[in-house]
């Protein structure tokens, strides 16, 4: 689930929790993860963060007995936290962990800038960190650039910090594409509309060799795309996904970790082989 201040008076509450229709099969693990807003450290007492703890707690514990599992070991929190929300997300972190048994690990995702920051970002107080290797780029900033996945950008965060982060990390890769779409140089969105089939119609779009830029010919009302709207066609290469994974490789502690990809999905299979998938994972 997600939590957000939507409810009453600006209220944190559950938003778009997960519905198990059918129970999962006995053998398949589960990892709860709750991303929280950001939003919600912002103006929050201590009252109310042990109160968010609790919700949490037992709101988890209710979807994995829906889930069918007999249990979990492990609870993932995910927050984008800053310096002003710094304190309390810790503390919120320190409360959740009271109401835990011993036997289940605390983790929390972790953006690249708080590895190379971690004086101002702090370290959370948790037994791992869930090292998130995508979205590291400016995705409204217009442009060639690629803002799911950079090797730069790996190289500039992590090359001399990666190895000195206090927590066992773990890797999540990305395996996603988006269109990204610009008028007149200006960030428009991601369209849920447009695809590849599309996009490499050339009676629609044209696309210069070697460009990741897509200009459209013509106004396409379903997609909400107008004559000349660009479309940036942003994805996870196998040889960057790769290339990624040699570096991290290379740059983190000799230790057992869980390597992710996000997300799982067999659509986004369809543009990845068996093959191609065992060589990112043997990188390690």
């Amino acid at each position: 689930m997600d939590v957000d201040n939507q409810g009453p008076r600006g209220a944190a509450i559950p938003v778009a929790s997960i519905n198990f229709k059918e129970q999962l099969p006995a053998h398949t693990g589960v990892v709860p993860v709750v991303f929280i807003v950001n939003q919600v450290f912002k103006a929050i007492d201590d009252v109310n963060l042990e109160t968010l703890a609790n919700h949490i707690d037992r709101f988890v514990k209710g979807k994995v007995k829906q889930s069918g599992a007999a249990n979990f070991s492990e609870l993932q929190i995910d927050c984008d936290w800053t310096a002003t929300t710094r304190e309390a997300y810790f503390k919120f972190l320190k409360a959740l962990r009271k109401r835990m048994a011993s036997t289940i690990r605390l983790s929390a995702t972790l953006r690249l800038h708080q590895v190379r920051n971690m004086k101002g970002s702090g370290i959370p107080p948790v037994d791992r960190a869930m090292l998130m290797c995508y979205n590291m780029g400016n995705l409204r900033q217009y442009g060639e650039h690629n803002s799911i996945i950079s090797i730069k950008e790996i190289n500039t965060y992590l090359k001399d910090f990666l190895l000195d982060y206090p927590l066992p990390v773990d890797i999540a890769l990305p395996l996603f594409s988006w269109p990204v779409v610009f008028r007149k140089g200006n960030y428009m969105g991601i369209s849920k509309q447009l695809n590849t089939d599309l996009l490499a119609d050339t009676s629609l779009f044209h696309n210069a060799s070697g460009s990741i830029i897509y200009r459209a010919k013509k106004f396409l009302p379903n997609t909400g795309i107008r004559v000349g709207d660009e479309v940036r066609y942003e994805q996870s290469r196998v040889n960057d996904l790769l290339e990624a994974a040699k570096f991290l490789s290379s740059h983190k502690r000799k230790e057992d970790f869980t390597l992710l990809f996000f997300h799982l999905d067999p659509e986004l299979f369809k543009h990845y082989s068996n093959e191609q998938l065992k060589k990112i994972i043997h990188c390690f």
